[in-house]
């Protein structure tokens, strides 16, 4: 390969890569609190409040009903792929009670389904929530 060949290459490389950077997706900070609303199949909607850290993927804070009812959020990540924001995380209550939480950022709001495992049964919700003001 000429110098020229190799010079013509090493810019058409440049040129790629970079236009490619320039169409991924920006990180989001989920850091904050979040209320809304959790809706499960039984019953009337419940409130919902977040109070998320994040720190890159990785997801720490507390979860619950209300602002004076939280519990630790446990396993939470964060993964944006082709411009998708995607949020997972736990919460375990006192009784036993495992929530799952499996939502996604759509107009800047976090929605999706609620797992709730509980004496070997699984019921669906889902959340609605959006930054506290």
């Amino acid at each position: 390969m000429t110098l020229r060949q190799s010079l013509v290459l090493s810019v058409a490389l440049f040129v790629a890569t970079s236009t490619l950077s320039a169409f991924q997706a920006k990180p989001v900070d989920l850091t904050g609190v979040w209320t809304g609303t959790l809706t499960r199949a039984v019953g009337e909607p419940a409130g919902a409040h977040l109070d998320l850290k994040q720190k890159g993927a990785e997801l720490t804070g507390t979860a619950g009903p209300a602002a004076d009812r939280q519990l630790p959020i446990a396993n939470g990540k964060v993964t944006t792929v082709k411009d998708v924001t995607s949020v997972t995380f736990d919460v375990t209550q006192p009784n036993g009670l495992l929530i799952k939480f499996d939502l996604k950022l759509v107009d800047g709001r976090l929605k999706g389904k609620t797992l709730i495992e509980a004496n070997g049964e699984t019921r669906e919700g889902i959340l609605d929530a959006g930054r506290a003001k």
